[in-house]
């Protein structure tokens, strides 16, 4: 598998996210914050920030121990100025918790500032395992709206296209209103034509 380490340096930037791959010789360390201007420009390079609300209350309780949404959103201005095609994904929605229409916007409007190249949006699925440990922290943090999520994912892990898709579709017509497009100044160079090799006589 891959496994993401942050490795401690003696000088700034005060750490390196990286990736270590396994292979037949041992372990090969990928390091994912160099030459990101470079790369953009000789292969398509694109990363997806996971922002599904602007809530500080909500993002608090329910994505306990990750990089604030703002953050991550000038995380991926960084990234844009190298090139690189940074987008967002708002997911998990939650129904009733960061679905209303003005939270929706909210995000759009956010990720059309920070330049992402596009957006979509899914609401929450919940399979075994995950689903137990999301109710019990639903019920602690927001017991109101434990009733609502025991009804609506009662024998299911997805929601039905009939409450997800009026979702999606109000992302879709916000990133539209708000021009959400691919702006970057720098784009992946197009792969050279095949040349006809000469033939030695």
């Amino acid at each position: 598998g891959i496994r993401r380490v942050t490795c401690p340096l003696p000088t700034r930037p005060g750490h390196v996210h990286a990736y270590l791959l396994p292979g037949a010789d041992g372990w090969t360390l990928v390091d994912t914050g160099i030459g990101l201007p470079d790369a953009a420009e000789r292969t398509e390079v694109s990363i997806i920030f996971s922002v599904p609300t602007l809530d500080e209350a909500v993002w608090r309780t329910t994505e306990t121990g990750t990089a604030p949404p703002r953050q991550r959103l000038r995380a991926l201005t960084e990234l844009l100025e190298g090139g690189v095609e940074a987008s967002v994904g708002m997911a998990p929605i939650l129904p009733g918790l960061s679905d209303r229409p003005e939270q929706l916007a909210e995000v759009v409007k956010a990720a059309r500032a920070a330049g992402a190249t596009s957006i979509w949006a899914n609401l929450l699925y919940l399979k075994p395992g995950t689903r137990e440990h999301f109710l019990t922290a639903l019920s602690r943090d927001w017991p109101d709206e434990l009733e609502r999520y025991e009804r609506l994912y009662d024998g299911r892990s997805y929601l039905p296209s009939a409450v997800t898709l009026p979702v999606r579709d109000r992302v879709r017509a916000l990133a539209r209103e708000h021009g959400v497009r691919d702006r970057r100044s720098t784009q992946p160079a197009s792969p050279p034509l095949p040349a006809q090799l000469k033939l030695a006589v």
